[in-house]
């Protein structure tokens, strides 16, 4: 499940080897305090120890979870192992594409011609409007050079045939963690998650909070120079809580001083910021002045602070929907939510008091929600894994310590009884009215899923939070508006990513079926184009699943 794990987990660092795998917050080979920028000794840093999750480590939310066809030119880019202020990450994406792929399997990345044009495919553009057939987008130079059902195809230009295919804005993963849980320790994906995401159509990733901010920066780099396969990364580097928080990997401050001391040796390199469950009020005062100074925005997974306060003190974006206000029934109730802590929550009235002027301040504020709706599902004994194969994306030797999590999660709603289960089922349907009345009110909601739990495979999980968008009354096009242009403008990106339209960004997935019809269609990925680069999303799969550590 995500970030809710209540008591402080006792993580026990596995002992690596010096120098191979170490914690740029607790290893000696880097100078400063834990979750700070660090100057980095002569010895490299490659990847965080794994942590312990202890009883926090639950799947579910965030850092713990209770606390994956036709045809087109296959002309590889090379894997550049360059080594980087950070350590030798660009060498490290190179060995694992490269040792880890079977003799004579292709980088994935394709060189197209500079210029391309997808023909006759449906064109859904992001924007919620009646789907345009037989269409053409015409990429020149890494972006959309035009659209349309009577563009020509200039002279030169490769024509790719996606006729019978819809082709929609890629994707946007607005809470896509870069780490996981695999039931023992918590480790860095880097990699194989960014293959993953890519697979699903997802070609922008906003990851709130990181395990490794380091790494996660010295990553988003990687991918920005071509070193690595991936996504669009944005980061918020580290979390933002009062100490002691409840994960002992979290830094934590004690002031507004504290804070804003984090946010001033972060600035330069985030974009954007993550409160975390027990930031203090001035704390987080702080945080939202010196961020919003700097133009960056602030999102939050609440607890000690009530979402109607965030709000009025300039909160951009809350996660986990009603999840995590605890005006609606009070604090999460310890590691595991208890039936009348959930029982609350589903007997709550949208169009009364305290929902109702909370739904219409977070309109009025123009709040971001992010529900992640998938991630609370994936706690109930019932759950339906949003990828049948998903332990292929499992280290084998992580298959057992995630099925005895799992096990324990049913033998604790085992015990709650049969009305936990019913209660559950009631809250999550209510989670389900407050985000479309948040829509209906003009509001904004965007698509995430929290996929630290390893079941939650990254790129799958965002197919199934757009059908829990149909499913709560969005029409699948606003689904996909979610997805894309609202997501987007969360961002604050909207010019460049979120839209099929001239002079924006070529990021396009072409998928099988009709998305506008049936959501899950969206999963039919058959061609995901990242700034006018082509990937095959099976291929893509099996680089990750040779990756996954």
């Amino acid at each position: 499940m995500s970030e809710h794990a209540r008591p402080r987990s006792q993580h026990r660092p596995e002992q690596r080897p010096a120098g191979l795998l170490v914690d740029p917050g607790r290893n000696p080979a880097f100078r400063g305090a834990p979750g700070e920028p660090r100057t980095p000794l002569p010895r490299p840093e490659l990847a965080p120890e794994p942590h312990s999750p202890g009883k926090a480590g639950l799947p579910g939310l965030c850092p713990g979870r209770c606390a994956l066809r036709p045809a087109i030119l296959k002309l590889p880019i090379p894997v550049v192992p360059t080594l980087t202020s950070r350590g030798l990450t660009g060498l490290v994406i190179a060995l694992v594409l490269a040792i880890e792929a079977p003799a004579g399997a292709q980088d994935t990345r394709r060189a197209p011609p500079p210029d391309f044009a997808l023909v006759g495919g449906t064109v859904i553009d992001g924007t919620a409007s009646p789907p345009r057939p037989k269409c053409t987008v015409v990429v020149r130079g890494g972006r959309i050079a035009a659209v349309g059902p009577d563009e020509a195809v200039p002279e030169g230009v490769t024509t790719i045939d996606v006729t019978g295919r819809c082709i929609l804005p890629g994707m946007i993963d607005m809470h896509g963690h870069l780490y996981a849980n695999d039931g023992k320790t918590i480790r860095n994906q880097f990699v194989p998650y960014a293959l993953l995401y890519l697979a699903g159509g997802v070609t922008t990733v906003f990851s709130p909070g990181d395990f490794d901010p380091e790494g996660t920066v010295a990553f988003r780099e990687s991918v920005k120079r071509g070193e690595a396969i991936g996504p669009r990364v944005l980061t918020a580097g580290p979390y933002f809580d009062h100490r002691p928080s409840h994960l002992d990997w979290i830094r934590g401050v004690n002031s507004a001083d504290e804070a804003r001391q984090l946010f001033d040796a972060w600035k330069g390199r985030i974009d954007g910021v993550k409160v975390y469950t027990s930031i203090q009020e001035p704390e987080l005062v702080a945080v939202i002045g010196s961020a919003h100074e700097a133009g960056l925005r602030v999102v939050g997974h609440l607890d000690s602070v009530t979402a109607t306060r965030a709000i009025e003190l300039g909160i951009d974006g809350l996660e986990h929907g009603i999840f995590t206000m605890s005006e609606l029934a009070g604090p999460f109730p310890g590691w595991f939510p208890t039936t009348p802590w959930l029982a609350k929550l589903a007997a709550l009235d949208v169009d009364a008091p305290p929902m109702k002027p909370l739904i219409a301040s977070i309109v009025e504020r123009h709040v971001v929600i992010d529900p992640t709706t998938v991630t609370f599902q994936a706690l109930l004994p019932d759950f339906v894994a949003v990828a049948p194969d998903w332990k292929r994306f499992t280290a084998p030797e992580s298959v057992k310590p995630i099925d005895d999590l799992f096990a324990m999660i049913r033998q604790e709603a085992s015990k709650q009884g049969p009305q936990w289960l019913e209660a559950f089922h009631g809250a999550l349907r209510k989670q389900n009215q407050f985000v479309k009345a948040v829509h209906d009110r003009g509001g904004i909601v965007v698509t995430g899923t929290d996929p630290v739990g390893v079941d939650l495979v990254p790129g799958y999980a965002l197919h199934r939070e757009l059908r829990n968008l149909v499913e709560a009354g969005f029409t699948p096009l606003e689904a996909i508006k979610a997805a894309t242009q609202d997501a987007a403008r969360a961002l604050r990106r909207d010019a460049e990513i979120g839209t099929i339209a001239p002079g924006k960004v070529a990021d396009l997935v072409v998928v099988g079926g009709d998305p506008a019809h049936a959501i899950d269609d969206v999963g039919r990925t058959e061609i995901v184009i990242a700034g006018g680069v082509r990937h095959d999303p099976a291929e893509l799969r099996r680089l990750a699943e040779k990756g996954i550590k």
